[in-house]
C-alpha cells in the first residue's frame, strides 16, 4: 500500500518540477508550481520522519504537504494509511475520504476505506451496509497491473461473506496460480466451492496445496473435514494425525483424529488418541464424551460409563454426560435405571431448553425404556407429550398407538391411528397398526384381510409376509402361519426373517424338528444370527436335550450381546438343566432383576432358588411369575410350587 502512494505523490512531484519554468505562462503558475515543491519536500521529510519512528513528526509534515497542494490526493492517502496504522480509525477514514474529494479514482483512499469497512464488517457491531462498502472500495482500488494480494484476499473474504461466492472463486482462482499466499488462497477457494456445492473442487484445490507445500495445520484439518462429508474416515485421521504433529497442543484437532480414527474402526487407537488429550486437558468436556462413545464402541461399558460420570461432573448443567450414561444404562438393558436419568427432565425446567434432537432423544428413551418393563400406561404417558410437543413426528404417533394398544385402550388407538392412515396409507408399520386394532377389536378376519391387500400391494417385500404370520400366530392361527411362510420360503432364500418367524411359529405348534431345521438353515448362512442362536439354544435346554450343545450356542449369542435378558435366562436356564446351579444363578439372578415382568423368567429363577433351598426367595419369583405377563406359563402349576416352597419353610 505505501509503495503505491509513494508513486503516485512521486509521479505528481516529478511531473512538476522537471517542466521548464519558462513554460509556465503566468506568475501564478510559478507560484503553484513552487507550493507543490515545497508540499513534495515535505512529503520526503515525513518520509524520513516515518522511516525513523518519528510518526508525530511525519504526520505534522504530511499535513503541511496536503496543506500546500490542494489538488492531490495522494498525500492525503499516505496520511490516511498512517492514522490507520496507529489505530487512529476516524482519522483515517475522515483523511481518506478528503482524499476521495481530491481525486474519486484513487486508488490507495478506496483500499484505506475499504479495509475500514472490512473491519467493521467482521466485527462484533457490524452494521448491513459495512460489507457492500468495504466490496465496492476494494474493488474500485484494484489494479491489474500492480496486484495487492492482501486486499484481494480481503476482498474474496467479503465476497463469501454476502454470498458472492462465484465472484470470491474468480478472484481466488486467479490468486491460486502465485506463489504467495498459495495456502490461505487455497483455504479461501476451497471454502468458496463449497458454498456453491462443487465439493469435489473444493477437495481438489486442497489436495494440491498439500501435494506441492508443507500444509499448515488448518489446511490439514479443512481437507480432513472435506473427507469425512464424503465418509473417507481413513483419509481423514491421516490428515487429522499431520495436523497433530503439525500443533501438538491442539485439543481440537486430537478430538477430530479421535472421531476419524472411531469412524474408520480404529478403536483402540481412537482411545490411545482421547487419553493423551484427557492426560493433557483432564476437564475437556467433548473430549470425555467422545472417550465414552469410543468405550461403548469396544464394549468397554465400565470405561464408557466413568467418562459418562466424569463428564457430568465437569459439565453438571449439560447434557450430554446425561446422554453418555444413559447410552450406557440402555446397552445394558437397565431400563429402569434410564428413567430415573432423564423422567425428572422431562417433568422438570431443563425440557425447556432442549434442542429438538435432544428433546427427541429423552422422550423416545424414556417410552422404550417404560415399553421394556411393559408399563404401557407409563409409555402412553410418555408419547402423549411427545406427540403434543413435536406433533410432526410419525415415529412418535406410531409409538403412541402402539401403547394404547398395549394399555387395552382400543378407542384411543384406533383414534390415533385415523390420521396416521389419512397421511401414510403405504406404510406398512400403519397397516400392522390397523391390523392390530381390528383383532384386539374382534374382528381377526378384518385384519388379515388388511394385513392380505397389503401383500398382493408389496409381493416382494419379506416383512409383509412376516407380518401377516405374526398376526396368524398372534390370534391362534398357527397352522396358516406355518402355511403362508412355507409357502414363500423359497422365493426369499437370503432373507432371515422369514425362516426365522417360521421357526418361532413351528416351535409353537411343538414342530420341534421342522423348527431346529430352520434356525439352523439360518445359522449355515449367518453364523453369528444372536436371535436364532438363542432361539435354538433355549429350545435345545427347555426340553432337556443336547445341554452341552445349547450351552455352546447360548454362549455364542450373549458373545454377540452380552446384556441381553432373554439370552441371560436361555444359558442360565441351561445351566440349571446341567445342574451347575453356580453359573446359573449369575446369569438368571440377572435376567431376572432384568425382565422382573416376564413370567418365565421369574419362574426359572424360582426354580432355581428351590433347588439351592432358598424357599422364600423361590415363593417371591414365583409371586413376580404370577403377576407378570402369564405368557408360556401355567398359573396352577406355579401355584402348587409355592405351596411346596411355604411347606418347607415351615418345617
Amino acid at each position: 500500500m505505501r509503495s503505491t502512494a509513494f508513486r503516485g505523490v512521486l509521479a505528481c512531484f516529478l511531473l512538476c518540477t522537471i517542466m521548464p519554468t519558462g513554460a509556465l505562462s503566468t506568475q501564478s503558475e510559478q507560484a503553484g508550481a513552487q507550493q507543490r515543491a515545497n508540499a513534495y519536500r515535505l512529503f520526503l521529510v515525513g518520509r524520513s520522519l516515518q522511516r525513523a519512528g518519528d510518526l508525530d513528526g511525519a504526520i505534522s509534515s504530511y499535513r503541511e504537504a496536503a496543506e500546500l497542494d490542494k489538488e492531490s490526493g495522494e498525500v492525503l492517502a499516505v496520511l490516511a494509511e498512517l492514522y490507520l496504522g496507529r489505530s487512529r480509525g476516524q482519522e483515517a477514514m475522515a483523511t481518506a475520504e478528503a482524499a476521495l474529494e481530491r481525486d474519486s479514482a484513487n486508488r490507495s483512499a478506496h483500499a484505506i476505506l475499504g479495509r475500514i469497512y472490512a473491519a467493521r464488517a467482521f466485527g462484533q457491531q457490524a452494521k448491513p451496509e459495512d460489507a457492500p462498502l468495504a466490496i465496492g472500495h476494494l474493488q474500485r482500488a484494484r489494479d491489474e497491473v500492480l496486484q495487492d494480494f492482501e486486499n484481494d484476499l480481503l476482498l474474496a473474504r467479503l465476497y463469501l461473506s454476502t454470498d458472492a461466492a462465484d465472484q470470491a472463486i474468480t478472484l481466488l482462482k486467479d490468486l491460486f496460480q502465485d506463489e504467495i499466499g498459495f495456502s490461505e488462497t487455497g483455504l479461501l477457494l476451497s471454502y468458496a466451492y463449497e458454498r456453491v456445492g462443487q465439493i469435489n473442487e473444493a477437495v481438489s484445490t486442497l489436495e494440491a496445496v498439500v501435494e506441492n507445500r508443507r500444509p499448515s495445520s488448518r489446511v490439514l484439518r479443512r481437507l480432513g473435514e472435506l473427507y469425512e462429508r464424503n465418509s473417507r474416515w481413513k483419509e481423514a485421521a491421516e490428515l487429522y494425525e499431520q495436523a497433530v504433529g503439525r500443533n501438538p497442543r491442539s485439543t481440537g484437532t486430537r478430538r477430530q483424529l479421535a472421531n476419524a480414527l472411531l469412524r474408520s474402526g480404529q478403536a483402540d487407537q481412537a482411545r490411545a488418541v482421547l487419553d493423551s488429550l484427557i492426560e493433557m486437558r483432564p476437564d475437556d468436556e467433548a473430549g470425555l464424551y467422545l472417550l465414552s462413545q469410543v468405550e461403548l464402541e469396544l464394549g468397554n461399558l465400565g470405561g464408557a460409563e466413568q467418562a459418562a460420570r466424569r463428564l457430568i461432573d465437569v459439565e453438571p448443567e449439560g447434557v450430554r454426560g446425561m446422554f453418555a450414561l444413559v447410552e450406557v444404562f440402555a446397552r445394558r438393558r437397565q431400563h429402569q435405571e434410564v428413567i430415573g436419568m432423564l423422567e425428572p427432565t422431562l417433568q422438570g425446567p431443563r425440557l425447556q431448553d432442549l434442542r429438538p434432537n435432544e428433546l427427541a432423544n429423552v422422550l423416545g428413551r424414556v417410552g422404550f425404556a417404560y415399553e421394556q418393563l411393559q408399563d404401557a400406561k407409563a409409555a402412553s404417558r410418555v408419547y402423549e407429550q411427545a406427540v403434543e410437543m413435536m406433533p410432526d413426528s410419525l415415529v412418535f404417533a406410531v409409538r403412541l398407538v402402539q401403547a394404547y394398544l398395549d394399555e387395552g385402550r382400543l378407542i384411543e388407538a384406533r383414534d390415533a391411528l385415523g390420521p396416521l392412515e389419512k397421511n401414510h396409507a403405504d406404510s406398512l408399520t400403519i397397516t400392522r397398526l390397523r391390523a392390530r386394532v381390528l383383532g384386539d377389536g374382534g374382528d381377526v378376519d378384518g385384519g388379515v384381510n388388511v394385513l392380505q391387500a397389503a401383500i398382493d400391494d408389496r409381493e416382494g417385500e419379506p416383512m409383509a409376509y412376516v407380518a401377516l404370520a405374526g398376526f396368524y400366530s398372534e390370534y391362534q392361527r398357527v397352522a396358516d402361519a406355518v402355511e403362508l411362510l412355507e409357502s414363500v420360503e423359497g422365493r426369499f432364500p437370503t432373507d432371515p426373517s422369514i425362516l426365522f418367524q417360521l421357526g418361532a411359529v413351528l416351535e409353537r405348534s411343538h414342530r420341534y424338528a421342522a423348527a431346529e431345521q430352520a434356525f439352523r438353515r439360518i445359522l449355515d448362512r449367518d453364523p453369528e444370527h444372536a436371535a436364532s442362536l438363542n432361539y435354538l439354544g433355549y429350545m435345545l435346554a427347555d426340553r432337556g436335550e443336547r445341554l452341552e450343545e445349547s450351552v455352546g450356542l447360548l454362549e455364542r449369542a450373549i458373545e454377540i450381546d452380552p446384556y441381553n435378558g432373554a439370552y441371560l435366562d436361555s444359558l442360565g436356564w441351561a445351566y440349571f438343566k446341567l445342574d451347575r446351579f453356580d453359573l446359573a444363578e449369575t446369569l438368571l439372578a440377572e435376567a431376572g432383576a432384568q425382565m422382573a415382568w416376564n413370567s418365565v423368567v421369574q419362574d426359572h429363577l424360582g426354580d432355581l432358588f428351590f433347588k439351592l433351598g432358598r424357599y422364600e426367595d423361590a415363593v417371591e419369583a414365583w409371586k413376580r411369575a404370577l403377576a407378570g405377563d402369564g405368557e408360556e406359563i401355567e398359573p396352577t402349576a406355579i401355584e402348587q410350587k409355592i405351596g411346596e416352597a411355604q411347606r418347607q419353610i415351615t418345617h
